[in-house]
């Protein structure tokens, strides 16, 4: 795989699991991905952290986390992509959460490790650009 260009993003990021019963919308803040997947063990959901209090106590909420974006789109015939990114975050001992757009890849790490993971991918060859907090 060859060199990769990322973005880290700025703002914090939360990821909670809605239990299927539970209909629930979060709205406000801005975020550089937001979404939600769904299976029947409940919804995935991404949202900005400065939401988190308002998820309610049946909805378990992990974070902050920052967002590393692949800068896109990337081909569906790449292979390797996400091996390449998360092989030396493994070792770094970072933790974590990837998911896919139609357009790129997004690894969302604890926010207090982002600086670090984004040094651990530039020694691996990578480029990353750090977006400062406003």
């Amino acid at each position: 795989m060859s060199r990769l260009k990322l973005r880290l993003h700025a703002e914090q990021l939360a990821v909670g699991m809605v239990p299927a019963h539970i209909s629930l919308a979060l709205t406000g803040g801005t975020a550089p991905i937001h979404g939600s997947l769904t299976t029947d063990a409940g919804r995935t959901i991404i949202f900005p952290y400065s939401l988190a209090a308002e998820s309610g106590p049946d909805v378990r909420v992990e974070g902050p986390f920052r967002a590393l974006e692949i800068d896109g789109p990337l081909d569906f015939a790449l292979t390797g992509v996400l091996a390449a990114l998360l092989a030396p975050l493994a070792d770094a001992e970072i933790s974590v959460f990837s998911l896919s757009t139609f357009d790129t890849d997004w690894i969302l790490v604890p926010a207090d490790a982002a600086v670090r993971a984004a040094e651990v991918l530039t020694s691996a060859g990578h480029t990353v650009d750090i977006e400062e907090s406003q």
